[in-house]
């Protein structure tokens, strides 16, 4: 099975990404403070001098505007990193997840590749974003009532994301729905996603990290950290 880079974030920013809404993300990149240029003197000027040192604070801060301006103009904006979390990209759901038995698993799904494309719009400060994920998906002994049954199963996954402080900006939840037919034990899935990315206008994207994973219970995640090697 092949997997992108991936990597694996502290066990609080785990638990936030799953327990947070929609409702509950706000937009907190904070503001940028202006830098201030002072003329000082040790003296009391004159009006010519008043006049001069106005004139050469003016032609500064001008150059300073310019030299920004510049430094915004050539600034390349570049996409975000794209990734899912390790613990996260595995659900196993049980009949009791408390207590997981390999006779009481319902079914069990993994994020088994991805493929993105990013395009950022500086006039609207945000990243058109599209995501294929290709799902892989398998039955447990506990997930039909009847040998023959067709089952229909599905389970949350979100789109997020993060900025350099690992602050949740923006989520978006998705749902994997999953068919499964009278004989049929295994299945992949691939699903395109639309997700579009905030960003602060005085920060470069690339410096944010849109992640994925299942939303998961409590238990499920210490379940994952007990069963697989991440």
């Amino acid at each position: 099975m092949k997997f992108v880079k991936r990597f694996t974030l502290v066990s609080t920013l785990a638990l936030m990404l799953n327990a947070c809404s929609g409702a509950d993300i706000s937009h907190n990149l904070g503001s940028v403070k202006d830098s201030l240029f002072s003329v000082g003197s040790i003296f009391t000027p004159t009006v010519s001098e008043r006049y001069k040192a106005s004139l050469k604070k003016k032609k500064i801060n001008d150059n300073d505007d310019e030299d920004s301006s510049d430094d915004s103009q050539n600034a390349v904006l570049e996409c975000p990193r794209i990734e899912y979390i390790e613990e996260l990209s595995i659900v196993d759901k049980y009949v009791d997840n408390n207590e997981p038995h390999p006779d009481g698993l319902e079914y069990t799904a993994n994020i088994a590749h991805f493929e993105s494309s990013c395009r950022v719009l500086p006039d609207e400060n945000k990243a058109d974003i599209e995501i294929y994920i290709r799902f892989y998906a398998e039955l447990g002994d506990a997930g039909r009532f009847k040998p023959d049954d067709a089952v229909s199963v599905s389970h949350p996954y979100f789109i997020a994301t993060l900025d350099k402080d690992n602050n949740i900006i923006n989520k978006q939840v998705e749902t994997l729905s999953m068919e499964y037919g009278a004989k049929e034990d295994q299945i992949t899935k691939l699903e395109k996603i639309k997700y579009v990315m905030p960003y602060d206008a005085a920060q470069n994207p690339k410096d944010y990290r849109v992640v994925m994973g299942f939303i998961l219970t409590k238990s499920q995640i210490k379940n994952n950290r007990r069963d697989y090697q991440f």
